[in-house]
Formats: structure tokens, C-alpha cells, sequence
């Protein structure tokens, strides 16, 4: 059910990733043309972040391309355009998207796809190129984790059957299994099994309640799951590119078996952007597990915007997402302590903080990253766990970067889309009611039950027959036109109804979208009236996407993201 994506539990515990950039990294990567999107040539899913540098993070020696780079003053012009720095019979622009040498940081590259790095030697496993591709660097980290040699720990691996990869772009493939029950264990570690490095984004894996939904599950058949399982919802492992696996610090464990999570669901995200169609796959996780219980019990916990969209062509957009005082008074049943916290965005992310906020005074900062990168997570470990009590606020900000996009990109699942999203590793799990707590654009999530949202009846407003609404709908049908058609008399009408307490600001969208759902030729009718002159009011009841197809993936999440708010509740 979660599209969580993801790329937490970046130390779940034990691992650690440091992100060491050179000094104005950032900077330089803005002055070439697709320099955020650099696949690495031998490590699949990865970006090269540090274009001019020989570590794909940023740090360290030039490559030829960065050389040429310092040499020709550090910016994007016709002569370094032309240059062919890796020697491989493509000029630098070639490579990077700009072909005829035109691109400028106000336009968008030629070409957004197959760019190649202009300071490594492509084909990549050609004779040619091997001898001068030497010091790339290929390797994958492996897991160091001492507790999984312990004697008392034991290990499963769960591996779906080989599948067939869609020639999709973005798949989500969920598959149950069976944990161990003959016993009460703690889950302590996890390593990937990578089956297809090319098409393997990332892996989530869910602990399921001990339902008669989850029981009648056929285990091992891989199903399609755009919105996850019923009832399999607690996020108890990951994996992500550039994850070497999972290791527990030693204060908790995952509880599984006869007093825990006796079935799982694997849900695997394959990224497959050339669409090719003879893909196959059958990834998945080791689990270790031990019978020696740790003192706690652990979760996940999520925070953070469960819906929001950003407008194109922008060098900053702010997206707050609160759990609020209100809702972690409900969700939480006494203190808890966060062990390790992460952020979570996509490409566009430049900058995220979570904040814990306590009687309107700020106690201090989660997490706080001036330079968000995606493909290279840091991870915040805290040796005294940071106590969260109920009633405290906990507040992400995220900030991203619009300008290399054309139309309004939407929260989402796909790489592509984005999220803004903060992955808390918590104990005690008996205290938490609810294992995320975030907000519907600036709307606390568990506030949107309540009987009264921000002064709207919500249930009130939302049911058809309610005498108010109806008169409005009356109003806009006898004056607005539906063909986009702003008339005058139409204006003074609409005046008065987007002054509304429930249709006014992030409530009407909230309102809108309710009625949406409904399926009613008068709504939608209501809502053509209304748009029609949303120009000349100015009013925000939707964004402003450029395409029939951005409305209907806009729709797509806001159903979404109802049915989670009709579940929780």
C-alpha cells in the first residue's frame, strides 16, 4: 500500500554512508547540461554525481573531462562542447544531450536520454576502452555486520520465482512468504540478492498482520502492486541501490515467528527506462535472525507530505509535511526513541531537515542536509536516542529544484515522480499506534477524519444531497459555462463560493477531490464551472498541469491517497 520509497533505513541500521563532495560540486553540476543525471557506466541504477571527478561521489582527481573542464574556466561553451575529452570519437556534447552545442541553464538539453560520460571511454567493454577505463571504479560494498556470525543466528533467503520484467519504465512486483514460526526470534541483519543489476531500483519488505485477508494469500506468485497488499503495511527491511544490506544496532531487533510478523510481503521496484522487453528477474533478501531477543522491539516510522505537486521552471519549491501535535497525541501511546533517521526525495530534492518541535518551541534538528543527494543517502545515527513524546511536533521541509522540467511533477512512485518523506527507526514499536503520521499538503493526515477540518464540515459539505452545496452547484450550473468560457456574470458567483470555508485553499482541493471520487456528472460539472474562470480570479483549486495526461496522474494520487486516509481510519 505504501509507495514508500525509499531509500532509509540507511543504518537499520549499521550502515553508514557519508556523502564527501568537492566544494562547490553542486555549483558545477548545474553548468552542464544533464550533469544531475549521469548514469555510472558499470554500476547500473547509479548516478556519477562528480562528473569531473574520477569518484562518482565528487572528490578527489580529475578525470580528462574534468580537467578540460578547470581548463576552459569551468563553464559549458562551444570549445568544451566540441572537445572529445575521453578520446572515444563523441564530443562532450555529444554525450551529455547537446549535440549542436546550444544548451544554456534557462533551456532544456536537446536530448534527456541514453547520456553517456564524457570522461570515460565508451563503448565500455570495449578493447579500446578497457586498458584507459582502468581506474573506474566498480565495486559494490559489502556488508560488515559481526552479529550475523554469532552462533545463535540463523538465516532464510526469500527470492521470488523468476519473473518476467515489464517493458515498462516503473514496476512494482509484490511477492508473500512464510517467516519462521517455530519459534519467538528478532530479525538482526538483511543482504541483498541481486538477481538482474539492471532493472533491480530498490526492495521493500512489509511485515503483514495475522489476518483471514493475509492467510488466504498464495505465497511465492508474484503480483503486480502498484498499491501494495492489504494489511502487509509495517516496513521491517529495505534495500536500495548503493545498500550493501542492513545491520541492527544492538538495542533492538524486528520481532518475527510465533509472537511477530509470520508472513511477509517483498516488493520489488525494477526501473527499466529503455523499455526492453527480454528482462528477467528473481532478486531478494538473507534474512538473520536470532532466538537471543534484543531489549527492544523496533519499527519504521514515516513522516512527511503524502500528496503535493511542483509547478516547472523553479529554482526552489518548499513542501512542508507535519505530524502534528494533535496527531502524534492520538498515535502515540507513550514516549518513543529514534535511533537512526533518513531522508527521503527523488532527483529533484536539494534540500530536506526534520525538525521535533515541542509546545511550539523547536528542541532541535533530526535531520538537516544543505545538499541533498539522492543516490547517496546520509544517514543520522544518534548514540542517545532522541525521545519523542506525544504531543510533540515533527516537522519536514523539503526543497527542490524545478528548472530542468517542462511540466508539474507530482508526488509519486516512479523515479520520475517525487516524495518528501523522512524514515524514522524507532523503539519501543508497542508504543505507535500508526506507523506513519504525515500531511495532505498542509493538512495533518489524522486531522482529515475529524468531524470539522480547518472550520469545513468536510462530511457535511460532502454529501450531494446537503442544501448548501446544492445551491451552489445551482449557482455555477445557471451561470458559468463548462467549455472553459469565463462569462461575467459567472465572476460575482464564484466570488462569493471560493470565499467558502470549504472551498477555499488546501481544504477546497481536499473538498474537490472527496467529491471527485463520487463519480457525479453534477461535480464534475461543478468544478468545469468553476475552473472556467480560475484565470481571471485567480483561484487554486488545481494546479496548473499542461497535459491530459498530468491531470490524470494528478487524480491518480489524490484517489490514492483516499483510500489510505479511508483505511487508517
Amino acid at each position: 500500500m505504501y509507495n514508500v520509497l525509499i531509500r532509509f533505513v540507511m543504518k537499520l541500521c549499521g550502515l553508514t554512508i557519508v556523502i564527501n563532495v568537492a566544494v562547490g560540486f553542486p555549483r558545477f553540476q548545474d553548468v552542464i547540461p544533464n550533469g544531475d543525471k549521469l548514469p555510472h557506466p558499470c554500476k547500473p541504477n547509479y548516478i556519477w554525481h562528480g562528473v569531473g571527478h574520477r569518484a562518482d561521489r565528487g572528490e578527489g582527481p580529475l578525470n580528462d573531462f574534468g580537467k578540460d573542464f578547470l581548463r576552459l574556466g569551468k563553464k559549458w561553451n562551444k570549445s568544451l562542447c566540441q572537445l572529445d575529452s575521453d578520446k572515444d570519437g563523441r564530443s562532450n556534447g555529444e554525450e551529455l544531450g547537446d549535440p549542436d552545442c546550444i544548451w544554456t541553464r534557462e533551456t532544456i538539453p536537446q536530448r534527456q536520454n541514453n547520456i553517456t560520460h564524457p570522461g570515460v571511454c565508451d563503448p565500455w567493454e570495449s578493447e579500446e576502452c578497457k586498458k584507459q577505463n582502468a581506474w573506474v571504479d566498480c565495486d559494490i560494498d559489502e556488508l560488515k555486520c559481526a552479529a550475523i556470525h554469532e552462533t545463535s543466528v540463523m538465516n532464510i533467503t526469500i527470492r521470488m520465482p523468476e519473473t518476467k520484467v515489464p517493458n515498462t519504465e516503473t514496476n512494482y512486483m509484490c511477492t508473500t512468504f512464510d517467516l519462521p514460526s517455530d519459534g519467538d526470534f528478532h530479525m538482526i541483519a538483511s543482504v541483498p540478492y541481486i538477481d538482474n543489476i539492471y532493472v533491480m531500483h530498490h526492495m521493500l519488505l512489509f511485515g503483514c498482520e495475522d489476518t483471514d485477508y493475509v492467510k488466504q494469500i498464495k505465497p511465492n506468485k508474484p503480483e503486480s502492486c502498484l498499491m501494495g497488499v492489504k494489511d502487509c503495511n509495517d516496513i521491517i527491511s529495505v534495500w536500495t541501490v548503493g545498500y550493501a544490506g542492513q545491520c541492527a544496532l544492538k538495542e533492538f531487533g524486528f520481532r518475527i515467528g510465533v509472537k511477530g510478523y509470520k508472513r511477509v510481503v517483498l516488493q520489488a521496484h525494477w526501473n527499466n527506462p529503455e523499455l526492453k522487453n527480454s528482462y528477467f528477474d528473481s532478486s531478494g533478501l538473507t534474512l538473520y535472525y536470532t532466538h537471543k531477543l534484543r531489549p527492544n522491539d523496533a519499527a519504521v516510522m514515516r513522516i512527511g507530505s503524502s500528496y503535493f505537486e511542483l509547478p516547472p521552471g523553479r529554482s526552489e519549491v518548499e513542501v512542508v509535511g507535519t505530524c502534528s501535535s494533535q496527531c502524534s497525541k492520538t498515535q502515540l501511546k507513550g514516549p518513543i526513541y529514534i535511533t537512526t533517521a533518513g531522508n527521503h526525495m527523488h532527483y529533484l530534492g536539494e534540500k530536506q531537515k526534520i525538525e521535533l518541535i515541542r509546545n511550539g518551541t523547536k528542541i532541535q534538528d533530526i535531520t538537516n542536509e544543505e545538499h541533498y543527494n539522492y543516490d547517496k543517502p546520509v544517514t543520522h545515527s544518534f548514540k542517545i536516542p532522541i525521545e519523542v513524546q506525544p504531543g510533540d511536533e515533527l516537522k519536514t521541509t523539503c526543497v527542490f529544484k524545478t528548472t530542468s522540467k517542462l511540466n508539474y511533477t507530482y508526488y509519486g512512485q516512479g523515479t520520475n515522480d517525487e516524495m518528501c518523506y523522512g524514515f524514522l527507526i524507532i523503539y519501543p514499536a508497542k508504543n505507535v499506534k500508526r506507523k506513519f503520521c504525515t500531511s495532505w499538503k498542509s493538512i495533518p493526515v489524522c486531522e482529515l477524519k475529524a468531524p470539522i477540518v480547518r472550520g469545513c464540515q468536510t462530511a457535511k459539505f460532502t454529501n450531494l444531497s446537503n442544501p448548501e452545496f446544492t445551491e451552489m452547484r445551482n449557482a455555477v450550473k445557471d451561470h458559468c459555462s463548462t467549455n472553459d468560457t469565463c462569462l461575467e456574470k459567472c465572476k460575482d458567483q464564484l466570488t462569493i463560493i471560493n470565499n467558502h470555508t470549504c472551498m477555499n485553499g488546501d481544504v477546497g482541493l481536499y473538498i474537490k477531490y472527496r467529491l471527485i471520487k463520487l463519480n457525479d456528472p453534477s461535480v464534475t460539472d461543478f468544478y468545469h464551472g468553476i475552473e472556467s474562470c480560475s484565470k481571471e480570479l485567480k483561484t487554486n483549486l488545481s494546479p496548473a498541469p499542461t497535459s491530459k495526461s498530468s491531470r490524470i496522474l494528478q487524480l491518480h494520487f489524490v484517489v490514492m491517497f483516499v483510500c489510505i486516509v479511508m483505511f487508517i481510519t
